[in-house]
């Protein structure tokens, strides 16, 4: 199991070499990764960014663009799915789910029960990228694969 764990560590330091400075506290504070930029300056407010109608976009990469993002209708067997972001100023202020799954009551209490761990994950994230919730293995990846999209449409 120790010769796993090294080829393991060994594939994540090829894959993310610009990671290593994080572990040891010489990462560049200004670098951008998964997750965002840090570039604040503003684009002018008409520039096509592919959002929704409702949005500002900004050529930023995401900074201090304000709107909603709808992500794509995601659909699997257990129905279809959808996420809706709204961002303030580049902050995601809000975290909405017009289309979660089905009417089926165990499809109901699945989403009564992860949709919310969902939201606070993304917004404590300020990221599509965070874990599923455990007992919702068709909501969690639907859900976060229209929040990925719905990000990139907001320049993130």
């Amino acid at each position: 199991m120790v010769g796993a764990s090294a080829v393991m560590l060994a594939a994540g330091v090829v894959a993310a070499p610009e990671m290593i400075g994080a572990l040891d506290g010489d990462a560049d504070p200004t670098a951008t990764g998964q997750g965002g930029n840090t570039d604040a300056t503003p684009t002018p407010a008409g520039t096509d960014g592919g959002a929704s109608s409702d949005a500002t976009p900004d050529a930023g990469a995401g900074a201090g663009v304000t709107g909603t993002f709808d992500g794509p209708v995601v659909t699997n067997i257990r129905g279809d799915y959808q996420v809706s972001l709204t961002f303030e100023d580049g902050v995601l202020v809000d975290v909405a789910f017009p289309v979660a799954g089905t009417d089926a009551p165990e499809s109901r209490v699945i989403n009564e029960q992860s949709l919310p761990v969902l939201e606070e994950e993304m917004l404590a994230a300020q990221d599509w990228d965070v874990e599923y919730v455990s007992g919702a293995s068709y909501t969690s990846p639907a859900m976060i694969e229209s929040a990925e999209a719905a990000f990139a449409e907001a320049g993130r």
